[in-house]
């Protein structure tokens, strides 16, 4: 695969009704963002893949718009949703919204998904923009303190060549007809992560490290 977003986008558009299957329940860090927000607040959920997390949201009491770049995974949102779901195609790094419209930012399993280091806090700013003072962005991303991703570094190293940059993994997904399409992610050490957060305006409310991943609850002052 190459290293590029249309790329990664066209990956998840093959594999959404698969991923659709295998992924349904939100992971427990999601529920504890949740638990900061209060119902008939608007959340921009952003990446939002297969909507399980604005289903979430929505079971809360809260409004919700989604937004990915992947037409399948809308797909898999859609079949679900009901009249009053909101769903748009679109870049993080370039949001279709107005100034100030969120009371919160889902950023979830998305920046590791970013090829370009610049384009990462393109999204983050993009999320301040649009959120509100006072606002809540959750930001999560696959840590770098995984040993078991050693042989995926190396092949995304053959793969990417001199686009390769630290951190740069590529993983296989096995559909059940035997083809397997490969996914990129970009892991981070926790001093990345912290000086990615720290590009931009946001203030860090919370951080944490669960199941993986680092965790920043991020507020617009």
């Amino acid at each position: 695969m190459r290293k590029s977003k249309p790329d990664i986008a066209r990956t998840y558009d093959a594999i959404a009704e698969n991923f659709d299957v295998t992924r349904y329940h939100p992971w427990p860090d999601i529920r504890r963002f949740s638990d900061l927000l209060s119902a008939g607040q608007l959340v921009l959920d952003l990446g939002c893949g297969n909507g399980r997390d604005m289903r979430l949201m929505e079971e809360k009491g809260l409004r919700t718009v989604g937004l990915d770049f992947s037409s399948g995974q809308l797909s898999s949102v859609r079949k679900r949703a009901d009249g009053s779901t909101l769903l748009v195609m679109g870049d993080v790094v370039k949001l279709p919204f107005r100034d100030c419209i969120a009371d919160a930012v889902l950023l979830s399993a998305v920046l590791h998904h970013i090829p370009d280091a610049g384009e990462r806090v393109l999204a983050l700013r993009e999320a301040y923009r649009c959120l509100k003072p006072g606002g809540l962005c959750l930001a999560g991303v696959w840590s770098a303190e995984q040993p078991k991703f050693k042989e995926n570094l190396g092949q995304a190293k053959i793969e990417f060549q001199h686009d390769w940059e630290p951190g740069d993994i590529v993983l296989d997904w096995n559909m059940p007809d035997g083809r397997v399409f490969q996914r990129y992610y970009h892991l981070f050490t926790e001093k990345e992560f912290e000086r990615l957060l720290a590009s931009t305006e946001f203030a860090v409310h919370e951080k944490w490290f669960s199941a993986d991943n680092h965790y920043a609850v991020l507020k617009k002052s």
